[in-house]
């Protein structure tokens, strides 16, 4: 299915912070559907400049969970799934590892992970609602996105120097699923304890999540690839899992579904994945 948005990449300081802008604008006659976005264990900013969007976690219905104007959402644990209606008009802003904390100052353990936070309640302010008004007002997205931009590069603090060993650790980890704590505590002459709880702080989730996280994600990008039916004996064994049942386990933790059913129901279809950057874990 061809992309229904558009990805606009940070350059400069900003680029440290946020990944990428993802836009969202969709006609009177547009016919709505249902789009599917892989976990990420990202933070998500929107700014909602049209219709109500309606969201869900898993395999939740949509029910009272809705992003009216402003939304932070996150870290992404589970798949997200979003209605996308006539006249939608949407924002997205894409935080990289740490990227949320450097510009909110808000320990991301004290976020609850399936939710639609306010940020000016989060924050005690008034001036995201303030921006989202004044976003309403421009006359076309690249004027919204200079505006974000500005605001951006005016509102971001300098990395705590606690931060920086757990993102070195993070990309040290590449294609390998061992946890980093023990050996960024090497480093850094600190307990495994204070690193995690730093992980908690700073990124909103543990070593442990980390690592599994990124081999489910590799296994996402490979069963995209294949041409033809999934070999899942294969997977099992590429990807390190005892079992098929521990395969099936991540998928129902991660997307609510089985691999056979995520196949079927979701691959090629309405299921997107966020895109990299050089920021990425890769």
């Amino acid at each position: 299915m061809p992309e229904i948005g558009q990805h606009i990449e940070m350059t400069g300081e900003l680029a440290e912070v946020v990944k990428h802008l993802y836009c969202i604008n969709t006609a009177d006659d547009f016919q709505t559907v249902t789009q599917h976005l892989s976990p990420s264990l990202e933070i998500i900013l929107v700014f909602n400049l049209g219709t109500p969007v309606r969201i869900s976690f898993g395999d939740q219905r949509f029910e009272e969970k809705k992003i009216e104007k402003l939304g932070v959402i996150g870290p992404l644990k589970k798949m997200l799934n979003y209605e996308v209606l006539p006249t939608t008009d949407l924002i997205v802003v894409s935080f990289n590892p740490n990227g949320f904390y450097r510009l909110f100052q808000i320990p991301l353990d004290q976020m609850q992970h399936e939710a639609v936070h306010d940020p000016d309640e989060l924050l005690g302010i008034s001036g995201f609602m303030e921006l989202w008004q004044m976003l309403k007002t421009l006359p076309n997205r690249q004027s919204q996105v200079d505006l974000l931009i500005e605001y951006g590069n005016n509102f971001i603090k300098e990395a705590d120097t606690e931060s920086e060993p757990l993102l070195e650790g993070m990309h040290d980890l590449q294609n390998t699923f061992n946890q980093p704590s023990k050996a960024i505590a090497v480093d850094t002459d600190l307990s495994t304890r204070t690193i995690q709880m730093r992980f908690q702080k700073y990124l909103g989730f543990s070593t442990r999540e980390l690592t599994r996280f990124l081999r489910f994600r590799q296994v996402i990008a490979f069963i995209q690839k294949q041409e033809h039916s999934v070999d899942w004996l294969a997977v099992v064994d590429e990807f390190g899992y005892h079992d098929q049942s521990h395969l099936i386990k991540d998928f129902r933790h991660y997307l609510s579904t089985t691999p056979r059913k995520f196949v079927q129901d979701f691959l090629g279809k309405e299921f997107c994945v966020s895109k990299p950057s050089q920021s990425d874990l890769h």
